[in-house]
């Protein structure tokens, strides 16, 4: 069974999971901060022309006139951390408005949470973190649902979105496959059931491999290659961090440089799996190189290194070797 056939592959699938959330569900900024007073998204026209560049995206306004920034994040460090406090002090230098910053954090615990500039100066967000929140009863109450043919709302199909990275007593490949079982016995609303879906492929494709569990992901969502192409095709931007991955698998193990050569050439453009199932690892070397340039052109090095998990010191030490 060919994966990609059926699932997008992508490395940073949280990211896009997250992205999913904040713009086709309204209540998703109020689910996670347990905020009730979210009145929707700042309005960019009121940020002035030095900072038209600002990604608002995860501003959102409070009845107050109050503003909540909330950034996601499946790893943290130091670096991060001052990214997050810098982007905080530019929304608030172009809003002139009191800003909250939230993060929502998918990863392993512990973790440091306050990064300080100084003794009077530090970043000290509002964590919220999937790993502390109870997996078994969100899981509890949306089987209870479904046992009592109810409803499900739009809080619980972020719950159904998300239990993969809640605290539950199974693995997350495990996981995956009940979130689809019981997708498909819900009762909602088909556009919430399709955004559940569209999340739920993108779990898939980042974490089942197995072919028995692949096949029963493709029967349980119900799917087509046909119904898949146009959501793949919003995905093409990402197409690199997918062959960095099969490269990684596959193509240091076994290869020699004509082979690699092959898979640099048309693998990346056609995603022919041969070329890559032969790279050696001088071969990899240069292909990585070559994938980590090209993000460059549109990404800084910190947004690649969170996206694809690469260290953002190989990324800076490529950057300035060209």
């Amino acid at each position: 069974m060919e994966k990609e056939k059926y699932f997008p592959i992508r490395r940073d699938a949280e990211d896009e999971i997250f992205i999913i959330c904040m713009s086709e569900l309204k209540e998703f900024p109020e689910h996670i901060t347990k905020l009730d007073d979210i009145i929707g998204k700042y309005d960019s026209r009121y940020i002035s022309k030095s900072y038209k560049n600002l990604n608002l995206d995860s501003v959102m306004e409070r009845n107050n006139k109050n503003l909540i920034n909330i950034e996601h994040h499946s790893n943290i460090n130091s670096d991060l951390m001052r990214r997050d406090y810098e982007y905080c002090i530019t929304v608030h230098a172009a809003s002139k408005r009191y800003v909250k910053p939230f993060i929502f954090y998918t990863g392993e615990l512990p973790i440091i949470e306050v990064e300080y500039a100084n003794n009077t100066m530090f970043y000290n967000p509002q964590w919220i973190k999937t790993r502390k929140i109870d997996g078994n009863i969100r899981l509890n109450n949306i089987k209870y649902k479904i046992e009592k043919q109810e409803p499900s709302t739009v809080h619980d199909i972020i719950d159904l979105i998300w239990l993969p990275k809640y605290q539950i007593d199974l693995t997350i490949e495990d996981t995956v496959l009940l979130c689809i079982e019981l997708w498909k016995n819900m009762i909602a609303e088909k556009w919430l059931l399709d955004i559940a879906k569209k999340c739920l492929k993108l779990w898939v494709g980042r974490y089942i491999e197995d072919e028995k569990q692949l096949k029963k992901a493709v029967g349980g969502l119900i799917m087509s290659a046909l119904e898949l192409r146009p959501f793949e095709e919003q995905l093409a931007n990402v197409i690199y961090a997918n062959r960095l991955e099969q490269a990684e698998k596959k193509g240091i193990k076994k290869g020699e440089e004509k082979g690699f050569k092959k898979g640099e050439e048309k693998g990346f453009k056609k995603g022919e799996e041969k070329g890559f199932k032969k790279g050696e690892e001088k071969g990899f070397k240069k292909g990585e190189e070559n994938v980590i340039l090209k993000l460059l052109e549109k990404d800084k090095p910190e947004e690649i290194s969170e996206k694809y998990n690469i260290p953002l010191e190989k990324i800076e030490k490529i950057q300035n070797t060209k």
